[in-house]
């Protein structure tokens, strides 16, 4: 039957619909998942099968007596497949000669954000060309400097084998006897040395990042580290974690690859095949420094992260990256509870990774991805900047200190919310002497009241120490009080404004003494003249007017009522604010 037969256009006529449905549904499809491979070939391939499948089906039903072929499923079947397979063969060369993410990805911004999120594609293209340029350049000088230094330390190894009997050198990594010390820097210039060769070409070889071109078949670590992160691009993470196995075999000591690395096999089989996979390069060279950190990441527990970090930084002191985890590792405590201890841990780590960054670029060396690199040190310095105020505040303590003439009185200033425990002691420097808890609204928090105290006429020492929420004991603080015969403490009183100056009480007495017991109190103020006089009890209040804002000294004395007994004259310095 021709072509042009009505039956023939009949059976086109009844297919066009569903295949202009088809071929835009599946085109619009096809374009959002063209990161993950190029769909829009395997369906022609298949409609063309199944058109092969169709006409054999045809060719059956027209032998049949009767039968009008152009009128069956089959002829109806055959005509879909034709017209989806000539569809998508026009998809697939449009797709071929488009951008790697699709059109509409590229182009509108909420279906690339859209793509992102499904296929989890979440580097943008874009982002990455911007920043291989620079990546390139960085580690391409980086290795330049490597290599030197590789040389450098190459020659000293020889000079320090030979002096390793008569004395012991130093190296990053110090070590118990001269021979072992001379061999580790031997491994350290070996290692420094294929680290500079493995890379010093890397912004020539970076080329076919920048280009989004797999490399068939890489054969040095740039080919392999460039194919894993353009696979990583498009959302192929087989193929991605194949090529990072295929870069570690050069054994480049980079942070971010293994990072990498780890994310992607966890994303895929699990956080337990990441751990197994990343301890098998690890118990491979146990004392490489980024094996460890990488291994120490995929710890659960906290603990046992802060104890690796903190194994690790005192192994390597100049690695970095280590204190910029053991940083991270801290403000994550520090959201559960902010103490003095764990503001100050987390200072000295990010201070510590700051100034190895400044002298000796301790942190962007470890990484090829120096945008990367750069945003950690940037949020690292924000985190550092953002607790400044609270080092200087958070962890202090202080204590008013009142002197009655029946005992000492002091009232403990803390700083930190969240303590456990508050301890004392007076003269003894390893306070012990527990002050108890009472009651705040639903709360128990320690008594901050202690005394009061009688203690003998003479210099003397408060120290205090505190149990923090972590049950961590604070450092050993120290107030340094006098217990004088007479005494006086101040209380200033609200400025008197037709004057503009300070009125103010002293609370007076004699150490000791009865309270029913009377004295002539004999006072002034910045002078010895002594020429005001009062009758009071063992402890009394004296009302004083006029005085100025700044340091001031009280000169007291105390006699009995009888004149029996006269008091050295007591010089009490006190401020006016």
């Amino acid at each position: 039957m021709a072509l042009s037969s009505p039956a023939v256009q009949k059976a086109f006529a009844r297919a066009a619909r569903p295949i202009a449905i088809i071929g835009a549904v599946g085109g619009f499809i096809g374009d959002i998942i063209q990161p993950l491979g190029d769909f829009a070939l395997w369906i022609a391939i298949l409609s063309f099968v199944g058109a092969l499948i169709a006409l054999i089906w045809m060719i059956v039903l027209r032998k049949r007596a009767g039968q009008e072929v152009w009128d069956t499923v089959a002829a109806g079947l055959f005509v879909l497949c034709i017209g989806s397979f000539v569809v998508f063969a026009v998809w697939t060369f449009v797709f071929s000669v488009g951008p790697p993410r699709g059109y509409l990805a590229t182009n509108v911004e909420p279906i690339g954000d859209l793509q992102a999120q499904l296929l989890g594609l979440q580097t943008d293209v874009t982002e990455i060309k911007e920043t291989t340029t620079q990546t390139a350049t960085r580690v391409a000088e980086q290795g330049d400097t490597q290599s030197a230094q590789a040389t450098a330390q190459a020659q000293s190894s020889q000079v320090q084998a030979a002096q390793a009997t008569a004395q012991a050198q130093s190296s990053q990594v110090q070590v118990a006897q001269a021979t072992t010390q001379a061999q580790g820097v031997d491994i350290q210039a070996a290692a420094a040395t294929a680290q500079a060769k493995g890379f010093a070409d890397l912004q020539s070889q970076f080329a076919a990042l920048q280009q989004g071109n797999i490399v068939p078949k890489p054969t040095t670590p740039q080919e392999w580290y460039s194919n894993a992160r353009l696979y990583q691009l498009k959302g192929d993470m087989a193929n991605a974690i194949q090529a990072y196995e295929g870069y570690f075999r050069f054994g480049l000591n980079f942070v971010d690859p293994y990072i990498e690395y780890s994310a992607l096999v966890s994303a895929s089989d699990g956080i337990a095949r990441a751990r197994e996979r990343v301890n098998d390069y690890y118990n491979a060279d146990k004392t490489n420094p980024t094996l460890d950190l990488v291994s120490a990441r995929l710890l659960d527990s906290p603990e046992e992260r802060l104890a690796r970090y903190t194994a690790i930084a005192t192994r390597a002191p100049q690695f970095g990256p280590v204190f910029y985890e053991l940083g991270l590792e801290y403000d994550r405590a520090l959201g559960a509870a902010s103490t003095a201890d764990l503001i100050q841990k987390q200072g000295d780590a990010y201070s510590t990774l700051l100034a190895l960054e400044q002298e000796i670029q301790g942190y962007t060396r470890y990484y090829i991805d120096k945008s990367l690199a750069d945003k950690n040190l940037a949020s690292a310095q924000q985190r550092f900047d953002a607790l400044a105020q609270a080092r200087n505040v958070t962890g202090n303590v202080d204590a008013i200190v009142y002197q009655y003439n029946d005992g000492m009185q002091f009232i403990v200033l803390l700083s930190e919310s969240g303590v456990k425990k508050l301890l004392f002691d007076i003269d003894n420097p390893t306070p012990t002497r527990d002050t108890g808890m009472t009651s705040l609204g639903a709360n128990s928090v320690p008594n901050v009241n202690i005394g009061k105290i009688q203690l003998p006429v003479g210099e003397h020492t408060l120290y205090l120490q505190y149990i923090d929420a972590n049950d961590v004991p604070s450092k050993v603080f120290e107030k340094k009080f006098v217990v004088r015969p007479v005494f006086a403490t101040f209380q200033q009183q609200p400025l008197d404004f037709s004057d503009n100056t300070f009125p103010g009480t002293f609370l007076v007495g004699v150490t000791g003494a009865p309270l029913e017991t009377f004295y002539t109190y004999k006072w002034s103020i910045d002078s010895d003249a002594l020429d005001n006089e009062q009758l009071g009890a063992a402890m009394t209040g004296i009302q004083v007017k006029g005085l100025e804002a700044g340091e001031h000294i009280l000169y007291l004395q105390a006699i009995t009522q009888d004149g029996s007994k006269t008091f050295d004259v007591e010089e009490i310095p006190f401020t006016v604010k």
